[in-house]
């Protein structure tokens, strides 16, 4: 049996690699929360907080706060066993135009490599995220695509653990010119248990296609507490023949 060399692991497998580290960065920047509940692998039962979650004020930490964490890539694709790490990493606000009119701007990008069937490629990748000088989320472009927000993004000041809603909805372009729409995503929340002083935040990416259908669903899972801290825990995604997490 020929190996796959590292050109033929597949482009669907790449490009959900791809997507899942740079991953909408509109909604928090967080490289794409996880999947379950787990806390990041903790084993104490989940505690509900009686606290309230500034989600507001952690959205803008996120934005306003630079960082690089290393990760892990696990899981398959059309059945073959996937692994991987790599480094991404948030960069500052600075100035930029997004739809031409001025925006701030945030670089997310994300180096590595994965290995299948014992070869090795590359994981490299780049996104751009556009917000208001308001801090409301405008756009993206990334992995092929180009993202614009449609109608006004709700972000709750004060979140309670088992509150949920949707933040807001963006329509798919192939590119900038906006020529072909490929599909919307929806992104909305789930504020879960975890301990006495913190909670975990669940982000859903749900894509959908010029039909309806959903394509992809992808779960960002961030702790944060009270004061509007946050940690980056995983991300878990569900593309075609993929799933794949990854772990912070």
């Amino acid at each position: 049996m020929v190996k796959k060399q590292p050109a033929d692991m597949g482009k669907e497998m790449l490009q959900t690699i791809k997507k899942i580290t740079i991953c909408s960065a509109l909604a928090f920047l967080s490289a794409c929360g996880g999947g379950g509940g787990g806390g990041g692998g903790d084993t104490a039962a989940p505690v509900a907080s009686k606290d309230t979650f500034p989600l507001k004020t952690v959205y803008i930490n996120t934005l306003t706060s630079p960082s690089s964490e290393n990760f892990t890539v696990t899981g398959t694709s059309s059945g073959v066993a996937i692994t991987g790490s790599g480094t991404v990493t948030h960069g500052n606000l600075s100035a930029g135009t997004f739809e031409g009119m001025p925006a701030l701007q945030k670089t997310t990008t994300s180096t590595g490599s994965i290995v299948a069937n014992g070869q090795t490629a590359p994981l490299n990748s780049l996104s751009i995220t556009w917000v208001d000088s308001n801090y409301v989320p405008k756009g993206q472009s990334g992995d092929g695509e180009y993202l614009v927000v449609t109608g006004t993004p709700i972000f709750p000041t004060v979140a309670r653990i088992n509150d949920t809603g949707t933040f807001y909805t963006v329509n798919r372009y192939a590119t900038s010119s906006k020529a072909v729409l490929l599909g919307t995503e929806t992104v909305s929340y789930l504020l879960e248990a975890d301990t006495v002083s913190t909670a975990l935040l669940t982000i859903i990416f749900v894509e959908k296609n010029t039909s309806g259908i959903t394509t992809s669903t992808n779960r960002q899972q961030l702790r944060i507490t009270p004061a509007g801290t946050f940690k980056r825990l995983s991300s878990t995604s569900i593309e075609g023949t993929s799933s794949l997490t990854i772990t912070y």
